[in-house]
């Protein structure tokens, strides 16, 4: 039977791959460690089964935060924009909310683990003190129409570049849910 590579990384990373039942979906993002600013340049894989058989979906995405909240000197009173931490398994971190309070999004709703780039560029790091907490990475979309560009879309959130990529996942999300699965885990790696 046919399962997907990347579940193959996640279990290298020592991480839990979810399989107990359809729709258990298993949430990896794939941080492009060539860190182009302010593109979509990440990918979101997410693979889970359906009638015993294992299906995957690819969608493009940013891990990192735009560059208008990077560059920002005052964001935070200075304190920098929060950067998803890789390697990381964050179970159990999200649920079917709003983001904003505008549009259903995957919130987050327990602790994920995040850098504070303070270095005010255009690249995101991924060094210094990680920090534990909620403070709403959210996993949403860009504008209702997409977005080439990340700019204020994202302040440390996942976000898609694509709408019809975004509610394909979100329809999936609802899947997992009438499963009687409320939450959602989130595993970040990098290549």
């Amino acid at each position: 039977m046919y399962k997907p590579v990347i579940l193959d990384e996640v279990k290298e990373h020592g991480f839990v791959v979810f399989d107990s039942c359809d729709y258990d979906l298993n949430i990896i993002a794939v941080r492009n460690l060539g860190n182009h600013p302010n593109e979509f340049d990440d990918k979101l894989h997410v693979v889970y089964k359906k009638n015993g058989r294992w299906m995957e979906h690819i969608f493009q995405v940013t891990t990192d935060p735009g560059r208008f909240y990077l560059e920002d000197t005052d964001y935070r009173n200075g304190e920098g924009v929060a950067v998803i931490c890789h390697p990381q398994q964050a179970r159990g971190a999200y649920g079917i909310g709003k983001h904003k309070g505008v549009y259903d999004c995957l919130k987050q709703v327990a602790n994920v683990s995040y850098w504070r780039d303070r270095t005010f560029d255009s690249s995101a790091n991924y060094t210094g003190e990680i920090h534990k907490g909620v403070i709403g990475v959210n996993i949403h979309r860009s504008s209702s129409s997409g977005s080439t560009l990340v700019d204020k879309y994202s302040a440390g959130c996942i976000v898609f570049a694509h709408v019809e990529e975004y509610n394909l996942f979100m329809g999936l999300a609802e899947k997992q849910t009438e499963m009687g699965y409320n939450t959602f885990t989130l595993t970040v790696i990098a290549r």
